[in-house]
């Protein structure tokens, strides 16, 4: 007869049924080989570099920071990060009522669906897409309709694919531009298709541009939320994990009509109290020097994105898109693998190099590998080469 107290008491589902992070678990596995003393070259995430200079120096935090701050954010990081998106994109937000701080992006995604959201209704995102929308669509109650983006099309937003996707349960629709993991930036006729078919079936646009600052060969990032009639309904979401280089600081922000700003700031309330008003601050400081450090980091990004194609090019085997944005390279190798996940794994074992599995980003990404080119332009040169030998050798 079992003893009743040593039983757990029951636990609903709803977490331990989200599939992992699979970004994060090739992180982890990573974590794992090194502390068993493996090299092991990490192109599967990694350390921005360079870091911003402010890190280097003193942390003199202004004492009154250290409290609860406002759960919308501190005024002044809300009012520079108004500027900002006026200057960047014409955008005019509020910062009293239609800007939120969260502790980084994907806590504004999740509170910004709960806010849109009741049970059942439908969210289309683009397969393949970043690995936390579907998880957060999920936890929100809501429902995944993913929208493929296929690489015979150049990994184009398709609107016929868009529409076919649509029930009259549809209530949003996410977008990340630049594009992660493609590397794809979406141009202007692709953007208006999407807002056209928003308006038409009065669905939100959540909008995440990230990677707004890095695009390349002549590009310019654009925001649906500067078309016509599209300021009402949608949310631009950005993070300064990436534009800024601040993983740690864990800051991100969102900007959008009042009401669903109210009820950003309430889920704060509750969950975090605020994003950190130190790292507020930290944010803020970086923020002040964003036209020069985002330069600087942009030249890094457009060095190590030419080394990664140069070497990608010599690849037996391997194909891959050129990148327009963001500071990935997504490629092909469907002429050793069916399955990207065992590619990663095998490439892992034989040449101590991490790359990312497609699958990770959805079922459309299985033939693919992300590589990551955050980090160290030796670190990239070096994994290339890792990877060329292990190629020309075979993985088996």
């Amino acid at each position: 007869m079992s003893d009743p107290g040593r039983s757990e008491p029951r636990l609903n589902p709803r977490l331990r049924d989200l599939p992992p992070s699979g970004t994060m678990a090739v992180g982890a596995e990573i974590r794992r080989r090194r502390a068993r003393g493996i090299d092991v070259i990490n192109l599967g995430g990694g350390l921005a570099e360079p870091g911003p200079a402010c890190l280097l120096a003193p942390f003199a935090f202004d004492p009154r920071r250290n409290a609860g701050g406002d759960p919308a954010g501190e005024l002044d990081l809300r009012k520079a990060l108004a500027e900002k998106l006026k200057r960047d994109q014409k955008l005019d937000f509020d910062p009293a009522g239609e800007i939120v701080i969260t502790t980084g992006a994907k806590q504004a995604i999740l509170p910004t669906l709960l806010a849109m959201l009741e049970a059942g209704d439908e969210v289309l995102l683009l397969d393949p897409s970043w690995v936390s929308y579907a998880p957060a669509i999920q936890l929100a109650g809501g429902v995944p309709k993913p929208v493929s983006l296929l690489h015979a099309n150049g990994f184009q937003l398709d609107s016929s694919a868009i529409e076919a996707q649509i029930t009259p349960r549809s209530r949003a629709i996410i977008i990340n531009n630049p594009h992660n993991p493609t590397g794809r930036v979406f141009t202007a006729d692709e953007l208006a298709a999407v807002a056209a078919i928003a308006i038409a079936r009065n669905l939100w646009v959540i909008s995440d541009e990230s990677f707004d600052k890095f695009v390349f060969d002549g590009r310019r990032h654009a925001s649906i939320a500067a078309l016509d009639h599209m300021r009402a309904r949608t949310v631009v979401v950005q993070s300064f994990s990436k534009a800024f280089a601040l993983p740690g600081a864990r800051v991100g922000y969102l900007a959008g009509p009042t009401g669903l700003c109210e009820s950003v700031v309430r889920f704060n309330e509750h969950v975090i109290t605020c994003a950190s008003p130190l790292m507020q601050w930290l944010a803020l400081s970086v923020l002040a020097d964003e036209t020069a450090w985002t330069a600087r980091l942009l030249d890094r990004y457009y060095e190590k994105r030419q080394a990664a194609h140069e070497a990608l090019r010599t690849m037996a085997g391997l194909r891959f898109t050129p990148t327009e944005g963001t500071f990935y390279a997504f490629a092909d190798i469907r002429a050793h693998s069916t399955s990207s996940a065992e590619f990663a794994a095998r490439l892992l074992d034989k040449a101590r190099v991490a790359v990312t599995p497609g699958i990770a980003f959805g079922s459309t990404a299985e033939s693919f590998v992300r590589i990551n080119l955050v980090g160290p332009l030796d670190d990239i040169r070096e994994g290339m080469r890792r990877m060329r030998i292990a190629l020309d050798q075979g993985l088996a």
